[in-house]
């Protein structure tokens, strides 16, 4: 009986990791960029954002996944925004193959937060500091040497721009991890100049660069931009929304591959200010091994991706409703094989504070195709078709009633039946006029001086010193008048 349940056991323990090397390792969703605002049209209406996203295993490399055929590819994947799910009416893979390219050389900065909260002992027993100190030595793991550039820079709210002016680039994996242990430890009245930060390091990061060498800047920090020139903090950092745009605007311009790495969690982390300094998605967490991989990110070239395109919800149907919005996207995909994918991190695309939005792009003209082969003639949009054509049915009948009924309503006694005719019929064409007209007009005499001439004869010329005479009625009484 042992012999017989100690083989069934190793039966069963066979089988299970068969079919775990079956399965394979874990892979995930991860979006490769921003979210972008596209017309979906040339001079349409309609709003789409593109996604575009990539599979990655447990070590954060490029995976090879089975995906759906082309046509079955769209009814794979659901997105949300905000919650609310919506489908894609395009989908492609952005990559034939699977094959990695090889890895450009980097010239790359990480950037520590060296502020008072990173002492903070809250990821696994360790500091802030120290969790980001052993996280950022996975990304010199591999750092080739002679071929990639790195220099590891800490960042506070004083001496600023001489640290990041002084950051010296090594060449060698030795060098570099020299430079991160020699970092100094965070002080309780350093404060954070997060966007003074990134806006310099970019701009280091610019000069730097080697002609087809790829910059990076991975920046680590536990709070939000707070700098406070009155206690000894640097004079002239960015800070408020000018600041956030300033630094926006420095990293697009410089054309810097920007990884936001936040410890915290979305209350304690200014998660929209991250969004707008990245061109990565930002990474939100307290979980060292998410940490870890997250240093270990950019050391992949993310190839095998996918590029969808939604139209934007209901709620947000028009750019004027956009302005202020922050909207977060999710994925989940199934693929050939009923595997279902999630997303490591949401994507946020993020409006301007006040201003309407603008377009990031115009769609490709597959894309145009796409969406004209959706747009379909459903109920919903037989509707969009209708309603104006009701409400100008609508307004047409309201001006009849009142053309034509109201004057009914309220003067009934000056309509008789279809015609309208006024109170005194006198002056109305009909049998009374008739009548009227029927005897003989009298035409009281002129006064003199004024006696027509018979037809054809012409009354003698007066002259001119001859006066007029008027003379009074005889019969004059002053209750009468000319027409009594």
């Amino acid at each position: 009986m042992k012999r017989m349940c100690r083989s069934l056991a190793l039966i069963a323990v066979a089988g299970l990791s068969s079919l775990l090397g079956a399965q394979g390792p874990a892979v995930s969703l991860d979006f490769l960029a921003k979210p972008a605002l596209v017309e979906c049209e040339p001079a349409g209406a309609e709003l789409c954002f593109r996604l575009n996203f990539g599979f990655l295993d447990a070590g954060n490399k490029s995976s090879a996944v089975p995906l759906p055929p082309a046509r079955e590819l769209v009814q794979r994947i659901e997105v949300q925004a905000d919650g609310q799910s919506i489908y894609p009416f395009y989908a492609a893979p952005t990559a034939g193959g699977v094959q990695v390219p090889a890895r450009r050389p980097q010239t790359a900065i990480l950037l520590l937060d060296v502020s008072g909260s990173m002492l903070t002992k809250d990821i696994d027993g360790q500091t802030r500091f120290d969790a980001a100190r052993s996280a950022a030595a996975a990304y010199l793991q591999g750092f080739s040497d002679g071929k990639d550039h790195v220099a590891v820079i800490p960042f506070a709210s004083r001496n600023l721009e001489e640290t990041i002016a002084s950051a010296h680039f090594v060449s060698t994996r030795a060098e570099a991890q020299a430079q991160l242990d020699a970092l100094p430890r965070p002080e309780p009245n350093n404060n954070t100049a997060l966007y003074s930060a990134v806006a310099a390091a970019v701009g280091a990061l610019a000069q730097q660069r080697h002609g087809g060498d790829q910059a990076r800047l991975i920046v680590l920090t536990d709070g939000t931009n707070d700098v406070h020139p009155q206690i000894g903090d640097d004079t002239g950092l960015l800070t408020g929304v000018d600041g956030l745009n300033a630094a926006a605007i420095a990293v697009e311009k410089s054309g810097v591959d920007v990884l936001p790495i936040g410890l915290g969690d979305e209350h304690s982390i200014d998660e929209v200010s991250m969004a707008r300094l990245g061109t990565q998605p930002p990474l939100i967490t307290f979980d060292i091994n998410s940490l870890r991989k997250a240093f270990q990110l950019p050391q992949a070239e993310q190839v095998g991706g996918v590029t969808v395109m939604v139209k934007a919800p209901r709620s947000l149907a028009s750019r004027t409703l956009l302005a202020g919005r922050v909207i977060r996207f999710r994925i989940k995909m199934t693929l050939a094989d009923e595997v279902i994918l999630v997303e490591n991190r949401p994507a946020l695309w993020i409006a301007p504070p006040v201003a309407t939005p603008s377009f990031d792009g115009e769609s490709t003209e597959t894309e145009q195709r796409a969406y004209l082969a959706s747009v379909h003639i459903g109920e919903d949009s037989a509707w969009l078709i209708a309603r104006p054509i009701l409400v100008f049915l609508g307004f047409a009948a309201l001006l009849a009633v009142l053309w034509f009924g109201l004057p009914r309503l309220i003067w009934l006694d000056r309509y008789d039946h279809r015609t309208a005719r006024p109170l005194r019929p006198e002056y109305w064409p009909g049998s009374e006029m008739t009548l009227q007209q029927e005897s003989p007009l009298a035409y009281r005499a002129a006064p003199p001086g004024f006696e027509p001439g018979g037809r054809g004869v012409r009354a003698p010329v007066r002259d001119p010193r001859e006066n007029t005479i008027v003379q009074p009625m005889a019969d004059f009484e002053s209750t009468k008048t000319r027409l009594s």
